[in-house]
């Protein structure tokens, strides 16, 4: 198992995902057939923003009754059965903004990644919505109870890695609805299944997200989570010795004949050790600069995007018994070595925040950031990992695999909040770093470039591979929104002043006024990512980020219009995001007058993935125009479907154009000639 990974694999989510490779999730390689299979979905997706703010006909200040009374009033028109939907998360925006996600339930029954976001203003008035839900039916049952489907994943578990059935921990089980229009590396089809969290015990990088049929016959799906502030919180110094007698090291840290620390990562550690009030090496003045750099990252999420990401929900679930008070707060140790129980790096070149199920944990799962030599001074690579544990708790908290497309998206937007934080946070003497290099200040010439990423844009030579170069296309659109500049010929203008409006230094003057694109592209980015799935892909990405941007100009938030979406669209554009294309639409030649036709074709993006929840609309050539008769959304496998009957001959095709003529396409034109 690799655990020290090169250079460009750094920070938490790079590093949590070379920890976790090789454990829990290398079981099974390939999905099995499912339940129900088959090789077509009727699962709804789709997405809107409403021409005006659709309004409640009263005042409704709480963001929870004002979505969801959309969600009753517009439930014929969104094609869903309310009474299915429970909320689970209100998210404030900017400018009094709201998203409110609801978790879909059927016959009582989760479905997994199920969700159905509205977006309201702070009247409580629509803005929009997106939908991507299961329209599952089957009436079942499982044939065995929750103990039964415990021990036998224990038992799989256990054969599958060489260990005792003792040292297998299954924990969260429940019964839920999967749907593999929604859940990834999953078999085909529609059907009941136990979900639980796995892993191995007393090891804090293990832990898994498992799929078992309902009939505990398969495991269906194995695969690791890959992610990856109060104003004062917990950071030791890993290396600081301690005088008290008889003391013992941390959970989870051994020691070398030199005496230095190593943090254990391997499958036979006790865990991971967690820094809190009488924690050796809490407080003392090698801290100082990691807990500085927490601090700004909160301030950044708080101010710039208005989180505090110090919410239990999010980051700030360390002990109560460790911290020695009531407060949520989080874990973190600096200068850290890492062992993986054989080879050993001392020091680490890396970083890392881990999330870990524990009983003593107030909200049941702890976490700690792990920062290796010199990555305390690095505040973008710290508000990186903290950013993958704010994702995780919106969008992303199924596991995925690193090809991805998800992770690729996963991984950018760490990126982009976290050096827009250090962007924005101009400490006295800073140099400038007009490339947008992430870690600049753990290594010269730092880890990644937003300005000039490894893959610039999706084109014809993109190609699924390690998210944390796939996540450049997101990366350079980011900086181009902040920044300016040219995505090939296109000239794409700045969301608003850049880091030389007033003064020529390349730096953030934000008490002059500098740098309000950065914000303005933090907050674009923000609302984007709490409106995906954990199964977004680049095409979901570009429409979501414009279905943010039209609401925000419905909702009048400062700095957005009409023109700052059209420059948004373009640059979404430039970089491959919109790209998609009509094929395989059915050729029907010669038919009856007035009998029943199906056409049906298929939408693939811009890295031939299969477009969902498209809207596609079939056109007949009539008088030398085009006239729209029917309207269908895209399956999961991105295909659509028309019946339509005939009376005279005619030329027809397949065309989309959504948000404004952004998202465009259209299928070749077929011929009908009518007996």
């Amino acid at each position: 198992m690799k655990i020290f990974p090169s250079a460009k694999r750094f920070g938490l989510f790079v590093s949590s995902f070379a920890l976790f490779a090789g454990l829990i999730g290398a079981a099974p390689a390939t999905a099995v057939p499912g339940p129900n299979s088959t090789q077509n979905s009727d699962s709804l997706f789709g997405s809107e923003v409403v021409a005006s703010p659709e309004s409640l006909g009263r005042i409704e200040r709480d963001a929870v009754k004002a979505a969801t009374s959309h969600l009753n009033q517009n439930a014929i028109k969104w094609g869903i059965d309310p009474r299915q939907f429970k909320p689970a998360v209100a998210i404030d925006g900017v400018a009094g903004m709201s998203i409110v996600r609801f978790t879909q339930f059927i016959q009582g029954f989760e479905v997994a990644n199920s969700l159905l976001a509205v977006t309201v203003d702070n009247e409580g008035s629509l803005l929009s919505y997106t939908k991507s839900i299961s329209d599952y039916s089957t009436s079942s049952v499982a044939a065995i109870t929750e103990d039964e489907a415990t021990k036998i994943l224990k038992s799989k578990l256990s054969q599958d890695l060489g260990v005792s059935t003792d040292q297998v921990v299954v924990s969260k089980i429940n019964l839920v609805i999967v749907d593999s229009a929604l859940v990834d590396n999953v078999p085909s089809g529609k059907f009941l299944a136990w979900l639980a969290n796995t892993s191995i015990v007393d090891d804090a990088t293990s832990i898994s997200m498992t799929y078992l049929s309902q009939d505990g016959q398969q495991i269906l799906s194995s695969l690791p989570y890959v992610r990856g502030i109060t104003a004062d919180p917990f950071v030791c110094d890993l290396q600081i010795d301690v005088a008290t007698p008889g003391y013992t090291l941390p959970t989870g840290v051994t020691s070398d004949s030199s005496n230095n620390r190593y943090v254990n990562i391997s499958s036979s550690s006790r865990g991971m050790p967690l820094c809190g009030i009488n924690t050796s090496g809490v407080g003392v003045p090698a801290t100082e600069i990691g807990k500085a750099n927490i601090v700004r990252s909160w301030d950044y999420f708080k101010t710039v995007l208005g989180q505090d990401i110090n919410e239990e929900k999010y980051l700030g679930n360390i002990a109560p018994s460790v911290n020695g008070d009531a407060t949520p707060r989080i874990s973190a140790f600096v200068d850290v070595c890492a062992t993986d129980g054989t080879s050993r790096a001392c020091p680490y070149g890396n970083a890392f925040w881990v999330p870990w199920v524990s009983d003593e944990c107030r909200s049941g799962a702890c976490s700690g950031i792990f920062l290796g030599k010199d990555f305390d001074h690095a505040d973008d690579v710290i508000a990186h990992e903290l950013a993958h544990g704010v994702t995780f708790s919106l969008a992303f908290s199924s596991a995925m695999l690193d090809e991805s497309e998800t992770a690729a998206l996963s991984e950018a937007i760490s990126d982009i909040f976290g050096e827009a934080m250090d962007q924005l946070s101009v400490l006295p003497g800073e140099l400038p770093d007009p490339r947008w290099n992430v870690g600049e200040d753990a290594k010269a010439g730092g880890f990644r470039s937003l300005r000039s990423p490894t893959v610039l844009r999706i084109d014809s030579r993109w190609v699924p591979d390690d998210s944390h170069d796939n996540s450049g296309p997101v990366n350079r659109l980011a900086y181009l929104l902040a920044n300016g500049g040219k995505a090939g010929k296109v000239k794409i203008k700045a969301l608003g002043t850049t880091a030389n409006s007033a003064i020529k230094n390349d730096l953030c003057e934000v008490d002059l006024g500098e740098c309000t694109g950065i914000t303005r592209m933090s907050q674009l980015v923000f609302a984007t990512t709490s409106n995906l799935s954990a199964t977004s892909d680049y095409f979901d990405f570009g429409k979501q980020m414009m279905n943010a941007c039209t609401a925000f100009v419905k909702n009048k938030t400062p700095g957005f219009t009409t023109s700052s979406c059209k420059n948004v669209g373009a640059a979404l554009k430039a970089q491959g995001f919109t790209k998609f294309k009509i094929v395989s639409m059915t050729q029907l030649g010669t038919v009856a007058k007035g009998k029943d036709t199906r056409i049906v074709a298929k939408a693939f993006g811009p890295t031939s993935e299969p477009i969902v929840g498209q809207k596609m609309t079939l056109q007949i050539k009539r008088s030398g125009s085009w006239k729209s008769i029917a309207t269908s959304t895209t399956n999961k496998n991105g295909k659509v479907a028309f019946t339509a009957k005939w009376n005279k001959s005619a030329s027809y095709r397949v065309v989309s154009r959504t948000n404004s003529g952004v998202f465009s396409a259209s299928s070749k034109v077929g011929k009908v000639t009518v007996r």
